[in-house]
């Protein structure tokens, strides 16, 4: 059955409004929000008429009422294991909080629980980060853990320090700060997946999702 003018026209504009609606998720995500390309320009191509006032996150946060301490230049050893990034990421934030000034990769293995909770087979056992926590709270420190976008964790690295592993990048870090509009990180592996001290919004989304174990401020 042939299909007439008017519904073939039909069709190609909605296919061209669903290609904007795409289009304007992925600048979304993007972070691309005003300029060509952008998630302002794909919604006034779908309605010329919309009221819209794009507003980007605003990386000029400070953080004046800030509670937790920790030093965020404190260096970050290269990690002597293939499996060891998350004792290492654990290690540089009770030395960076002062919780244990004298933590190291391999007191953190022990401290986490070898081979139960970690192993040179599987690294840390479970992404969510129980077995971390756990160590922090020997130390009195409170913790929460999330699967967290980039920006819940970027204003995370705003106010408190921690740790965060993707799934696809299957490796742990820390959290130093924030890095205009990248994530601050004590890497114990630089160069990994081309990933040194900062991590943009493309190389979350890249080596993602992300379990994030953070202390509470």
């Amino acid at each position: 059955m042939a299909v007439s003018q008017a519904v073939a026209d039909q069709i190609t504009q909605l296919q061209a409004q669903q290609a904007a609606i795409t289009n304007a998720l992925s600048a979304m995500l993007q972070g691309t929000w005003t300029g060509a390309g952008s998630v302002e320009a794909y919604l006034l191509a779908l309605n010329p008429t919309l009221h819209f006032t794009p507003k980007p996150p605003d990386y000029s946060v400070s953080r004046p009422d800030q509670k937790l301490k920790w030093d965020p230049d404190l260096p970050q050893p290269h990690q002597k294991g293939s499996w060891t990034c998350s004792a290492c990421a654990l290690a540089w934030v009770l030395r960076a909080t002062g919780a244990d000034p004298n933590a190291t990769e391999d007191s953190e293995i022990a401290e986490i629980g070898e081979p139960d909770n970690i192993n040179a087979t599987y690294g840390l056992m479970s992404s969510a980060g129980g077995a971390l926590r756990a160590v922090y709270s020997k130390y009195g420190l409170s913790t929460s853990q999330g699967w967290l976008t980039f920006d819940e964790a970027w204003t995370l690295a705003g106010r408190t320090t921690g740790q965060m592993s993707g799934r696809t990048w299957y490796h742990w870090v820390a959290l130093r700060g924030q890095d205009g509009p990248n994530i601050w990180i004590a890497n114990s592996a630089k160069g990994y997946e081309g990933i040194s001290e900062s991590l943009s919004r493309a190389d979350f989304n890249r080596l993602g999702p992300f379990s994030v174990v953070w202390l509470e401020s």
